[in-house]
């Protein structure tokens, strides 16, 4: 590999090293293949337009002349989340966490409803228990107090 390619190759190692992302979180993230991350990485490849414009299109904070040619500097030696684009995965579990959030106040509101109507109905059913019992021991203090003034 030649010289500029490898200091090309440094130049994107150094961008994925900051990015602390895996392999395939930082292919996923500039929009190429892990293996050409690999091949680039480990200087078995050297970085083509695909991995240079990946990483241009895709991380705000770097310079587009310095990765290319290695005029300027870089200026960061780590990213922020809100730096660099939300990969695919990310988005993903953006929208799943958004959608358990809201069916989880729908459930626990659902549960709230039934556990109010089963209180509802418990109270009911245990007036009516109360009034049936009532009901029902009257004729039986009648009974015995009949037997008690026939005795």
């Amino acid at each position: 590999m030649k010289t500029k390619h490898q200091e090309r190759a440094d130049r994107v190692i150094q961008v994925f090293n900051d990015s602390n992302l895996n392999q395939r979180g930082f292919s996923e993230l500039i929009g190429v293949s892990q293996q050409l991350v690999s091949a680039v990485i480990n200087y078995k490849k050297k970085p083509n337009e695909t991995i240079l414009f990946g990483i241009i299109d895709n991380i705000t904070t770097i310079d587009p002349i310095w990765l290319i040619t290695g005029i300027g500097e870089y200026k960061n030696n780590s990213f922020t989340k809100s730096e660099i684009s939300n990969s695919i995965e990310d988005q993903i579990q953006d929208i799943v966490e958004k959608q358990f959030k809201k069916l989880s106040l729908e459930l626990n509101q659902k549960i709230s409803n039934i556990e109010e109507y089963v209180k509802k109905t418990n109270a009911k059913n245990v007036l009516r228990r109360i009034d049936q019992d009532s009901s029902n021991l009257v004729p039986q203090l009648n009974k015995k107090e009949r037997k008690k003034l026939r005795g």
